[in-house]
């Protein structure tokens, strides 16, 4: 009976009542350190290897860390799923950072299990602090919400809690409880950003980012929020939204002489739904824009899942006249390989290029893109430009289309509207 209600049935580990028993007769006055460690990608584990594999992983991961317990002054537990948790007791902080790089070193070797080799990294959150009463709680979320940024922060790292992380946590609960509300309420709106053509010294087009005017926090950016809005399964509502406005603004510009396409971000939950070009018909459909006024930028990430799949949806909304940016290209994941394949109009160069393009290497790799683009008629734009050297030296190396400070910040319709009749046409930009 002891057994069965305080070991885990899969690694014979202390189990989260043992845990809370530990924690019940802990020595109040003395501090503890706490390892809140998650396994890393073990969903992708479960799906492509099946749930029998991942409990196979779980008990050796558990066989692991079973070397860390040592008497009354370390103990480890597993509390659910593949999350686990080692306890330090009269720990500091330099003590608990020990802890977790042995724990680490333990954990990079390859984990054989029938016939399937894994390599499995893990992220863990620490804390440090005393255990009596309610400050024990506070201690366990703190080490949970640290592993939670060490998983933002790329993962098979550890990270200590401090302030700012907490207040990072409190401000995204915020967002996640009000993003409906926001979203019912009509909180959002979009702002618009320039691109410049340097070439014929003229307009050539916008980008539309969209704002979340929160009633306490003020302007959101969509770094924030869409994440949570992804999660709570709100992108799609938000997709349409977005690309509703922008698509009426540029047709309300369009009859107003302003005869220029506008650029919508959208990602990769949106490909995998299918249901995305109908969506972008009843949107053009009910504001009367033409298709070719219309660009959808993507990430280089977007056509790594399902290659196949996603190159056969932008096929489709390419045909309609709709044309496809390729965002941040070279930021991340690479799809230099498959630029031949994907249909797209235009890459996007991202600010990593431009930020530091004095760097003579920066300027033969932004050289490369250029003659590569233009091989497979691409346009470039560069984003981030902020002044006129960094403008005139892409100007030179063939980068023709530019979009950043320097020319305009993102501005709301009314706002772009007195830029282009002022700055956008007295200031010479060339």
């Amino acid at each position: 009976m002891e057994k069965l209600a305080y070991r885990d049935s899969i690694t014979d580990l202390p189990n989260r009542h043992a845990m809370t028993r530990f924690f019940d007769s802990y020595e109040a006055d003395v501090p503890a350190g706490v390892l809140f460690l998650d396994l890393d990608h073990f969903k992708a584990v479960n799906d492509t290897l099946g749930h029998h594999i991942g409990d196979l992983l779980v008990k050796e991961v558990g066989t692991r860390l079973k070397a860390f317990i040592d008497g009354p002054r370390q103990q480890v537990f597993r509390i659910g799923g593949d999350e686990f948790l080692v306890v330090l007791q009269a720990g500091d902080k330099e003590g608990a950072e020990q802890l977790a790089k042995d724990i680490f070193h333990h954990m990079k070797e390859p984990f054989l299990i029938e016939q399937n080799e894994l390599y499995v990294t893990c992220s863990i959150g620490i804390s440090v602090g005393p255990v009596r009463d309610q400050e024990r709680l506070t201690l366990l979320k703190a080490a949970d919400t640290a592993m939670y940024r060490a998983k933002a922060l790329g993962k098979n790292q550890y990270c200590f809690y401090n302030e700012q992380i907490g207040h990072a946590q409190i401000r995204r609960l915020e967002l996640e409880k009000d993003l409906r509300r926001a979203f019912e309420q009509k909180h959002f709106f979009l702002v618009y950003q320039p691109k410049w053509n340097v070439q014929t010294n003229s307009l050539s087009g916008f980008e539309a980012f969209i704002r979340w005017n929160h009633s306490r926090l003020g302007v959101v950016h969509p770094d924030e929020f869409i994440p949570v809005a992804e999660e709570n399964g709100l992108i799609m509502p938000l997709t349409e939204w977005t690309l509703e406005a922008a698509c009426s603004q540029c047709k309300e510009w369009m009859d107003k002489g302003i005869d220029q396409p506008v650029a919508v971000n959208v990602s990769l939950s949106l490909f995998r739904n299918d249901s995305l070009l109908d969506t972008i018909r009843a949107v053009l459909t009910q504001t009367g824009l033409p298709p070719d006024r219309l660009e959808l930028e993507i990430t280089e990430s977007v056509v790594l899942h399902d290659v196949n799949d996603i190159m056969k949806q932008l096929t489709e909304i390419r045909e309609l006249g709709i044309r496809i940016a390729m965002d941040d290209f070279g930021s991340g994941y690479s799809a230099l390989g498959l630029l031949d394949r994907i249909p797209i109009d235009s890459l996007k160069l991202d600010r990593m290029f431009t930020s530091d393009i004095d760097k003579p290497v920066k300027q033969t790799m932004i050289q490369a893109i250029v003659l590569m683009a233009e091989s497979l008629n691409v346009e470039v734009v560069a984003e981030g430009i902020e002044d006129p050297q960094h403008m005139a030296l892409l100007r030179e190396l063939g980068c023709h289309v530019m979009q950043g400070y320097y020319y305009s910040k993102p501005m709301q319709a009314s706002a772009m509207e007195d830029w282009l009749n002022n700055a956008g046409r007295t200031v010479d930009k060339t």
